[in-house]
């Protein structure tokens, strides 16, 4: 959708390969589409957001080719089967794989290009890609293990930590405790963006495109699961969303004009199947303000991120 509209596009995916064959299918795509216009740049890249290194080396390259980065997304999601049993998957790094993927490969990455989005005289977003189910009073947050990062004390103690909180691994709740995650990092970033000076042209915005089980997120959900989960989600309760519409929900976050200028907000799809976007509340936790900061310094702490590389480690 974004190359269709003419953007040039930067393929970050976890190996060389697959933004080989990302690129290939996206130009098959939009070939298909004869929008008129010539076919937009698109660079493959690898980026292994399990990886802090591959995420380091990612953003040296990619600061080194001098281009403007408008639009950052922070789109890579990893859900783990909700049965999975302890010991956890982790990343190179050590960390539980789905926080260490889905927030602090996110966290570190955008703090490594933030000055070059501030070099943007038109203005720069960052878009995270959240979920209603880190509110364990929304629909799907309150279904099975419900997302909290309590004091934050597996986090906070370091090396290989099961869960944020603390707590024996979860598959199901560290899905969830990432996508707070997210909605906690949108929050703290956009303060210390509104805060600085130099960061007065960048926005932060984050947004659930609902319940999709055709992108392959549930891919590690049983066989005999995800058939049957995709079937009732999408023909008896009525409550999935298309690829489609996520993609247009993403599009409307980077591109739309009603959020120019808006900073720290949370979009979701409000009535589930009905393909509503609008703003939505977060959760209770994820309005802490206290405890976004801390998140923030704790992940500045676990990625080891230094001044010279961010301008936010403070």
């Amino acid at each position: 959708k974004l190359a269709a509209g003419g953007y040039n596009v930067i393929l970050a995916c976890r190996t060389q390969e697959k933004a080989e064959q990302t690129k290939q299918g996206i130009e098959e795509e939009v070939g298909k589409l004869n929008t008129g216009r010539p076919m937009p740049i698109l660079t493959p890249m690898e980026c292994d957001l399990s990886s802090l290194a591959s995420v380091r080396e990612f953003a040296a390259k990619l600061i080194d080719m001098k281009i403007p980065i408008d639009i950052l997304v922070l789109n890579a999601g990893l859900s783990l089967s909700t049965g999975a049993k302890p010991p956890p998957p982790r990343t190179k790094e050590g960390f539980e794989l789905t926080v260490g993927t889905n927030h602090l490969g996110h966290f570190l990455l955008c703090n490594l290009l933030l000055n070059e989005l501030a070099k943007n005289q038109r203005g720069a977003r960052i878009v995270v890609t959240a979920s209603q189910v880190h509110d364990p009073e929304s629909p799907g947050g309150n279904v099975g293990s419900k997302a909290t990062l309590g004091t934050m004390a597996g986090l906070e103690r370091g090396g290989e930590w099961d869960m944020v909180d603390g707590g024996p691994f979860d598959g199901d709740k560290s899905y969830k405790d990432s996508k707070l995650c997210n909605v906690l990092f949108t929050r703290e970033l956009s303060t210390r963006l509104k805060n600085s000076n130099a960061f007065k042209g960048v926005t932060v915005n984050c947004f659930s495109p609902g319940l999709i089980t055709k992108s392959g997120l549930f891919r590690n959900q049983g066989s005999v699961f995800v058939p049957v989960f995709d079937f009732a989600v999408n023909n008896i309760f009525k409550v999935g969303e298309t690829v489609e519409f996520g993609g247009d929900c993403l599009l409307e976050m980077a591109c739309s004009k009603r959020l120019a200028g808006v900073s720290g907000d949370f979009w979701a799809n409000s009535q589930p199947g009905k393909h509503t976007f609008e703003k939505f509340a977060v959760s209770a936790e994820a309005q802490d303000a206290v405890k976004a900061a801390k998140l923030w310094r704790l992940s500045v702490k676990a990625t080891k991120l230094t001044s010279a590389e961010s301008p936010f480690v403070v």
